[in-house]
């Protein structure tokens, strides 16, 4: 439930703030992307790009918990795998 509103009141927060920087910046912004142009106010290009760079770091943190989550799998299925003996054998070397 906590979460629910701390993530509505952040939501809110970005919001207002993009609104606010829209109405400090009325001008507008020539963009060239390598396959087009575009003109955009200046709001608008600060949103977009922050939008991107926040679902970029999503992407970025889904792939390097998918990686972990699938080293975690493949030690459980060797660990599932391994001889028991042997398990125990190294436990009797270290003390």
């Amino acid at each position: 439930m906590i979460k629910r509103i701390l993530t509505g009141v952040i939501l809110l927060a970005a919001i207002a703030a993009s609104a606010f920087f829209t109405s400090l910046n009325p001008g507008t912004l020539s963009l060239d992307v390598g396959f087009a142009q575009f003109e955009a106010p200046v709001g608008l290009a600060f949103v977009l790009a922050l939008a991107i760079g926040w679902l970029l770091g999503t992407l970025s943190a889904v792939l390097w918990v998918a990686r972990i989550a699938a080293d975690r799998r493949r030690l459980r299925r060797q660990l599932n795998h391994s001889p028991t003996d042997t398990a125990l054998a190294v436990r009797d070397e270290r003390g």
